[in-house]
């Protein structure tokens, strides 16, 4: 599979940029979903909404970056793969993989009924490294919370702002809500944004995934529960489930692989026991 046409060209504003110096997540998920609706208009076809998307990112960006999205379709077009790069050397700074609702359906959600195979026309890079490449599937999140395991890391108000012309969310508001749910998820693992501070360390996602349960639009009250899933010596993967407040449906849920990354040398390190002991208990 070729990379495709550009679909999205941007430049990377120090607004854009975390505490850690780098893009943030929220505006890597704002290019692709950019990406994806022009890749449509290019092909002169319907926009198909994505249901499950799988991202990997592979160098950081900072501000002052130019960047370039290239996107192509698999054959039976279910599925898009874009290539985020550095627009003034072109390395691949971040892969998406966007498996799209199927059919002609542009709103139906379907339980768990999409094969958990990927095409092989997905290049290697893109693939899932560290998360699972089926459809995320929602739980009942008060087993978690009951046993300690899982906590409410977000709570917050869908704004009309939020949402595209369609009156859904946008994709960079779904990670948003990630993105903000994670300190409270590495406090509770007793990495605190103090000992952080004192270890000049920043929490890194190197992986992630999102699938979408039902159609979220302006004025629902949204919660995340968060709970870890497995950890590695630099690694941790954790999950985020989002339900709606009012009545604890699920909405999305989310698989993230972080590490914690040295901010003078910009690369991980070993895990201290106390996370891994705090994640297995």
């Amino acid at each position: 599979m070729n990379f495709g046409p550009e679909t999205q060209k941007s430049f990377v504003d120090t607004w854009e940029c975390d505490e850690n110096g780098h893009l943030n997540i929220q505006f890597y998920w704002k290019r692709f979903g950019d990406a994806g609706q022009v890749f449509h208009l290019l092909m002169d076809q319907p926009h198909k909404p994505w249901i499950d998307r799988h991202v990997r990112y592979h160098k950081e960006l900072h501000a002052g970056t130019n960047t370039v999205v290239h996107t192509n379709a698999t054959a039976d077009q279910e599925w898009l793969v874009h290539h985020l790069t550095d627009g003034e050397n072109g390395n691949i700074s971040a892969t998406a993989v966007d498996r799209l609702i199927p059919g002609n359906a542009d709103t139906a959600f379907p339980d768990g009924q999409i094969p958990d195979q990927i095409p092989d026309q997905i290049p290697d890079l893109a693939k899932a490294r560290s998360l699972p490449t089926a459809l995320l599937q929602p739980i009942d999140t008060r087993s978690v919370l009951e046993d300690g395991r899982g906590i409410l890391s977000h709570r917050s108000m869908v704004e009309p702002q939020e949402c595209d012309h369609d009156g859904n969310l946008l994709d960079q508001q779904y990670i948003s809500r990630f993105s903000h749910a994670a300190p409270a998820f590495w406090q509770h693992s007793g990495a605190t944004r103090g000992w952080m501070d004192e270890h000049n360390l920043g929490s890194v996602a190197v992986e992630m995934k999102a699938t979408k349960h039902a159609a979220i639009t302006a004025g629902t009250a949204l919660e995340i529960i968060s709970w870890q899933s497995q950890t590695g010596n630099k690694t941790l993967t954790f999950r985020h489930q989002v339900n709606e407040v009012a009545t604890g449906k699920p909405l999305y849920s989310g698989a993230v692989t972080a590490l914690l990354m040295d901010l003078t040398k910009r690369r991980a390190v070993s895990l201290p026991d106390f996370i891994r002991k705090s994640t297995k208990s």
